[in-house]
């Protein structure tokens, strides 16, 4: 069978018409797809890619608490506190006291974070801007920018990280 002219642009031959025109499908598979090849390019570099995002976020807020962290990250504190351990393990951060309360921690980016972080995100800014190539330069930052305003909207706020891999 032929396959049909109003199917949009790139998508695959085995995707549905109904399907290539739903956001949650392209949604959902951009970010299945893109988080799949960033979890292996950051797995060079000894992370996770849930590990990415929080040494990310401690890089931004230096000596931000525990909870601060994992409100920027969407993460269950539960989750963090594994994440950590294994970031600290590693020479990545650092846990210290907070001077005003005993029971919280402040975290911060070592050096050796900040070499791992800063390789890690450019071999992510490499895939990000391959699979950014298939638009039109005209129209990429119109992409980005409209992509960055719905997700980080109130409406995208009740993600939750916790259940994805």
């Amino acid at each position: 069978m032929p396959e049909s002219k109003s199917a949009p642009p790139n998508s695959a031959p085995s995707t549905s018409r109904a399907l290539a025109e739903d956001l949650h499908w392209c949604a959902v598979r951009l970010a299945r797809g893109l988080g799949s090849i960033e979890e292996r390019v950051v797995r060079e570099h000894q992370l996770s890619l849930r590990g990415y995002v929080v040494l990310t976020a401690i890089a931004e807020q230096p000596m931000a608490s525990q909870l601060e962290i994992a409100r920027l990250g969407a993460f269950d504190k539960s989750v963090l506190v594994g994440l950590l351990d294994e970031l600290e393990g590693s020479g990545l951060v650092v846990r210290t006291p907070d001077p005003s309360d005993r029971r919280a921690k402040l975290l911060r980016i070592t050096d050796k974070g900040e070499e791992v972080l800063a390789a890690a995100t450019a071999a992510v800014v490499d895939i990000e801007n391959a699979l950014l190539a298939s638009i039109p330069a005209s129209s990429r930052d119109g992409f980005l920018a409209a992509l960055r305003q719905v997700g980080n909207s109130d409406f995208a706020a009740t993600f939750s990280a916790d259940g994805c891999s």
